[in-house]
């Protein structure tokens, strides 16, 4: 009689075991063969974006200007980078990153574009290690830094990496990948300078 009373409880817990073990190996053989967006492999797989929401893709269309006061845009590095207050204020953005994307047509020349606030002045920024410009005064200023060819690497994926930094913490307030710099550059940005 006792036997039978512990058959049923039994047997539903080695089938709730046998079920979850089918299961963890199914789980197994998706990650075996992962079938994910390219964005989705950089965002949760190698851990290199900052940034990621299901409709994005890695393709930049040099010239498109991201408004960075509302949403940061997908192609930035995880380090860095803090997430848009809903104050307008920017995006604060303190050390060196990399910005990860794919282009549909190499142009000749790409520019990486900022709009952005200096709360000190003497603040560096770089688009790798040779396009750098000087922001002698706190203030405001639109900034377009050249890619230097041989300073952007291509991953096996085909995925573009840059490097970029600053000195001192910035707010930026838009950012892009362009392919046509502007021909006004405020006059107090020194793009020569050998200092800071």
């Amino acid at each position: 009689m006792i036997c039978k009373n512990n058959f049923f409880p039994t047997a539903l817990i080695l089938l709730i075991i046998m079920g979850l073990g089918g299961y963890y190996l199914y789980v197994l053989g998706l990650n075996r063969n992962r079938n994910v967006s390219e964005a989705f492999s950089y965002y949760y797989l190698k851990k290199e974006l900052r940034f990621w929401n299901k409709y994005q893709t890695m393709y930049v269309i040099p010239g498109h200007v991201y408004d960075t006061t509302r949403k940061p845009p997908f192609f930035l590095d995880r380090q860095g980078f803090d997430y848009p207050k809903f104050d307008g204020s920017g995006m604060v953005f303190t050390d060196n990153s990399n910005l990860h994307f794919r282009l549909y047509k190499k142009p000749q020349e790409l520019y990486v574009y900022f709009r952005l606030k200096a709360e000190m002045g003497q603040t560096r920024i770089n688009v790798g290690s040779e396009s750098v410009a000087y922001l002698d005064n706190p203030g405001s200023y639109e900034v377009f830094l050249p890619i230097v060819p041989s300073e952007l690497q291509m991953d096996s994926n085909g995925v573009y990496e840059v490097n970029i930094g600053t000195s001192l913490p910035v707010s930026i307030y838009a950012m892009a990948i362009t392919s046509e710099p502007e021909t006004l550059i405020d006059d107090d940005i020194n793009y020569d300078a050998e200092r800071y």
